[in-house]
């Protein structure tokens, strides 16, 4: 069990230890993005990818809400592989190690790639969060920043005009 599970609010927390599981450095994130898909599948969404492997999943709005201006959700799926000199890690095959400092959450000799990884957490927590309505919503996760940053404008648009 992560450290991180005593954090609230807790579905947040624990999407997000998942996500530090799953090695998904730049230019190798399609472990996360099959973990994302599997998992917006097994909730009942509907999930789309694109030619370049960017990820959109829709969320109907609740009774009433229907008529409501949708709400979108983007974060990047890969995370920027840095390490201190004198940490063994492989980004490509190993887990972040998260942990927690006083207030702060950290990782154990890498970068945490919280940035975008706490974005998806959150969309994804949203997404999951049945206790209220909500009118409709979408995530979307664009594939490899790096590479073809700015591609999450017009995710955005077709998940709007969706």
């Amino acid at each position: 069990m992560s450290e991180l599970s005593q954090l609230s609010p807790q579905p947040l927390w624990d999407i997000f230890a998942k996500i530090c599981s799953i090695p998904h450095p730049s230019y190798h994130e399609e472990q996360l993005a099959e973990y994302i898909v599997g998992w917006a599948k097994e909730k009942g969404f509907h999930v789309e990818r694109d030619q370049v492997g960017n990820i959109l999943i829709r969320k109907p709005a609740t009774a009433g809400m229907e008529n409501r201006k949708p709400v979108v959700l983007q974060a990047h799926l890969d995370m920027v592989p840095q390490k201190n000199n004198d940490t063994v890690h492989d980004f490509t095959k190993d887990p972040i190690q998260p942990y927690i400092d006083g207030e702060w959450v950290k990782a154990r000799g890498t970068t945490l790639g919280a940035d975008n990884g706490i974005g998806m957490a959150s969309a994804l927590a949203v997404l999951a969060d049945e206790k209220r309505g909500s009118r409709p919503a979408g995530s979307a996760a664009d594939h490899d920043r790096r590479s073809r940053y700015g591609r999450c404008v017009r995710l955005t648009e077709q998940l709007v005009a969706g």
